[in-house]
């Protein structure tokens, strides 16, 4: 039997972040991350709560940071969740991944089930929001590095409103390099972010132009590459509302238990072992709780006590898609903003 939808993402994703430590200082870092960060998770954690999150129906795991590649637990983290059965993906700024520094961490590049190179425009705009004259050629050099060594690699590619002009030329730059895959999203003003310029955001006009380049980029690169964008139409997700079923439902005495994946999804984990649902920006108010004190137990109060609040927000994020005043919607990111908004009472949603 198929499981049943969990949310807007064809799998149950938990994000895992296991170090804010980075060989970069992003402008636009959603998470702060630089190279002053203190250590991060430790895999002997991280490998006891696998067998619960595999039980919980998770099934893939997301590594992001921070720069995965300088955790020096990386091959213990990835080795442990492929070994309880979840598909492995990273995230890289490409730094560590090309033909300067790949060769030393090719053993855990094999390993993994996919692996993204980042980019924020063309080399002008990339190079000025990381800090670094040559950030671009190495992330190119890196991608390149990686397709032709046969890895399944993409491109991530975060978009303000300078690098939205160039987003063709750099679709191409990136397919020609070997990425079988772009996922393209807006920048959002999270961690770091919030240190811009407003005008350096996209505009609700610019998000229009943005889905309708992501369209057309679409239909060029079809079948060979696959065109990914966070933002959809605000009304097509009204449409597929009954993806968060499970989450909205009332649970009734003598109702079957659910899953963390079913009322979750994605789940991150963060540096310091805590257990956020959605995002890493997403308000404290909503921790799940610690990693280390994963387990039944820790699902039963978090059901009780902290599973009503996400349930009344994404409900009434839900009944907000009908009255956006943009036809699109970046749905991830509306919901971070939402937990956090003047930490104003939340709408409740119907029985």
């Amino acid at each position: 039997m198929q499981p049943t939808r969990s949310g807007f993402l064809p799998g149950r994703v938990v994000h895992l972040h296991p170090t804010l430590t980075c060989n970069l200082a992003c402008a636009h870092c959603y998470s702060s991350s630089s190279p002053q960060q203190g250590p991060g998770l430790d895999a002997a954690t991280w490998r006891a709560a696998l067998p619960w999150l595999r039980a919980q129906g998770y099934d893939q795991v997301s590594l992001s940071g921070g720069e995965p590649l300088v955790h020096p637990q990386l091959g213990e983290l990835v080795a442990a969740s492929q070994d309880a059965g979840l598909r492995v993906t990273l995230i890289s700024n490409g730094l560590l991944a090309d033909g300067r520094h790949g060769p030393r961490h090719d053993a855990v590049l094999d390993r993994l089930d996919g692996i993204a190179i980042s980019f924020d425009g063309l080399a002008p705009v990339h190079n000025r929001l990381r800090g670094r004259s040559d950030a671009f050629a190495r992330a190119s050099d890196a991608l390149a590095r990686q397709a032709d060594r046969g890895r399944p690699v993409a491109a991530a590619v975060s978009v303000t409103r300078e690098a939205l002009p160039d987003l063709p030329e750099l679709a191409e730059h990136l397919v020609a390099r070997g990425a079988r895959a772009l996922q393209v999203r807006p920048v959002a003003a999270a961690g770091r972010a919030q240190q811009l310029e407003s005008n350096r955001f996209c505009s609700p006009v610019d998000l229009q132009r943005l889905y309708l380049v992501m369209l057309a980029l679409q239909q060029e690169l079809a079948p060979d590459v696959l065109v990914q964008c966070d933002l959809a139409p605000a009304q097509r997700l009204w449409q597929q509302r009954e993806a968060y079923a499970a989450l909205l439902a009332r649970c009734a005495d003598g109702d079957a238990p659910r899953r963390l994946s079913d009322l979750v999804n994605p789940l991150v984990v963060t540096e310091t072992g805590r257990l956020k649902p959605i995002a890493y920006d997403f308000d404290s108010r909503h921790d799940i709780g610690s990693l280390a004190d994963a387990g039944d137990a820790l699902l039963a109060a978090y059901t009780a006590h902290g599973l009503p609040a996400l349930r009344d927000l994404v409900g009434s994020a839900l009944a907000s898609l009908q009255r956006q005043p943009s036809p699109l919607v970046d749905w991830f990111d509306l919901l971070a903003r939402r937990s956090a908004a003047g930490r104003i009472p939340l709408l409740p949603v119907a029985a």
